[in-house]
């Protein structure tokens, strides 16, 4: 007979708080900053979506950045870069 594990899929620890960020009044002026986690085809949403939102919208820079990896988070320092560098951002997720 073997023995039989069961695991607790819950959360051990109490989670924090978090907070979203204040909804921009525009996207004029703004510098926005595109994601790319580098799932196939995300860098081809990516490419249409800045197309029409630089069409609609008057944003005065786009930063592109790309994770390692799709299969883990990207790296905090990555992330940090591309929030200090813009005021918005969108993640491309495709397949």
């Amino acid at each position: 007979m073997s023995n039989i594990i069961l695991l607790n899929p819950t959360a051990s620890e109490e989670t924090q708080v978090k907070y979203l960020s204040p909804r921009l009044d525009s996207l004029n002026g703004k510098v926005m900053g595109l994601l790319d986690i580098t799932k196939n085809g995300s860098d081809i949403f990516l490419d249409r979506l800045e197309e029409l939102i630089c069409a609609r919208f008057e944003v005065t820079d786009v930063v592109r950045i790309k994770k390692p990896t799709f299969s883990r988070p990207a790296p905090v320092e990555l992330l940090s870069d591309l929030a200090d560098k813009a005021d918005f951002v969108i993640e491309g997720l495709a397949d």
